[in-house]
């Protein structure tokens, strides 16, 4: 496995001609971050050896191949990341982490580790497809996208995803069969298996998508790891405000779990000067009634939660724009409240192209809350800034 890793590594792009039905593309991203904690949510007495101060560089390379052919087609993807600075030096916690595969098949491996060097590769698309009439079949390794609305989606029960982890654009696969029938334009059936090397821990669904009355509506109904579930989604209009939602019902079968209800909505809305903004609201039962701080943790990098609780709060409302002051700079703007400790995410973005295959990108997310530690005072918690050069070939 390695020697594949290499060869697709030294791969030439001049042997991917046009007309061939093979494709080469990847990219090269430079990330450096920098981020700090307020040590005033910690008691006194653990304050004089907390890390406050936390720097972090990810060379991030990423190598896709296709191949197109007839009815057939495949693909086969990975991402090989070295990690520099404070992530790394945190030891066994993030190393297993980092080099945990959740699919059916192991495809991650941690090459080299030092005190504050990881070397790691994992591939995250490895399929291949069969076209028919009216349908495709597809077995390995791929992204199954059942989500409808914005930012939170609760109809993904196959691959959910972190809103925060930006540098994360293609987001997670899972191993799975899936088959797609479209009877006529307006209709389609989809079957998917994703099965576990404990049978109770799979994923199976059927899901059915039309257009009724100007909406574009899906229903959902499988089994999710020992539960039953129920779901539906919608995305039309009112008015010039896009409306879009997403509802999923969990029945556990064993006494272990408890039922939930996950639900988001939003509308959006895109201004005469290209502005675009949209407001929306995410209820997680499956959270707790009261998260703390902690949970934040949950929240960083490489960390994907469940779509039974696909957020660390039960009630958050979600205002997010986004506004291209010309073709080259884009800005983009994510604010997040819970009643919870009256918890706060902001989450800022400016990216400019540099030249065609050259992008830069400048971010931040901070996170406020109660302080429990100073009579409940709402102050930040952490801070974290971050740049990026993205070279695409």
């Amino acid at each position: 496995m390695k020697r594949l890793i290499f060869i697709l590594s030294i791969i030439p792009l001049g042997l991917w001609a046009q007309e061939s039905p093979w494709q080469f593309q990847g990219y090269l991203k430079y990330l450096g971050s920098y981020s700090h904690l307020n040590a005033n949510f910690y008691p006194e007495s653990l304050r004089p050896g907390l890390k406050v101060d936390n720097y972090d560089q990810l060379i991030h390379n990423r190598l896709d191949l296709k191949y197109y052919k007839g009815h057939w087609s495949g693909a086969l993807s990975m991402r090989n990341r070295l990690f520099q600075g404070a992530s790394p030096a945190q030891g066994d916690a993030f190393m297993d982490a980092l080099d945990t595969d959740a699919g059916l098949v192991d495809l991650s491996f941690l090459y080299w580790r030092s005190d504050e060097v990881l070397l790691h590769s994992i591939f995250d698309r490895a399929w291949f497809q069969y076209e028919f009439k009216n349908g495709n079949i597809r077995l390995g390794r791929q992204r199954i996208n059942w989500g409808i609305n914005t930012i939170f989606n609760p109809n993904d029960i196959l691959n959910q995803y972190n809103f925060f982890d930006f540098d994360y654009e293609e987001r997670p696969g899972t191993d799975a069969v899936r088959m797609q029938w479209f009877p006529n334009f307006d209709s389609q059936l989809e079957l998917a298996l994703a099965p576990a090397k404990e049978i109770a821990q799979s994923t199976a669904a059927l899901r059915y998508r039309n257009n009724a009355l100007t909406y574009d509506l899906q229903g959902i109904a499988g089994y999710f790891k020992d539960n039953l579930t129920l779901g539906a989604g919608w995305a039309g209009n009112i008015w010039d405000l896009g409306f879009k939602g997403e509802l999923n019902y969990y029945w556990p079968l064993n006494d272990l779990q408890q039922e939930a209800w996950i639900f988001s909505s939003g509308l959006d809305y895109v201004l005469s000067n290209g502005l675009y903004i949209s407001a929306g609201y995410l209820y997680n039962q499956s959270a707790p009634q009261q998260g703390g701080i902690g949970d934040f943790s949950q929240l960083g990098a490489g960390q994907v939660l469940s779509p039974k609780n696909p957020f660390i709060f039960q009630h958050t409302a979600i205002v997010n724009s986004n506004y291209a002051f010309n073709p080259l700079f884009n800005g983009s703007f994510t604010l997040m409240y819970s009643p919870d400790a009256h918890s706060t995410i902001i989450f800022p973005s400016l990216s400019y192209s540099l030249s065609t295959n050259l992008d830069l990108l400048l971010a931040g997310q901070f996170f406020l809350s109660d302080n429990p530690i100073e009579n409940n005072n709402w102050q930040w918690l952490v801070s974290a800034t971050y740049l990026r050069l993205k070279w695409s070939f």
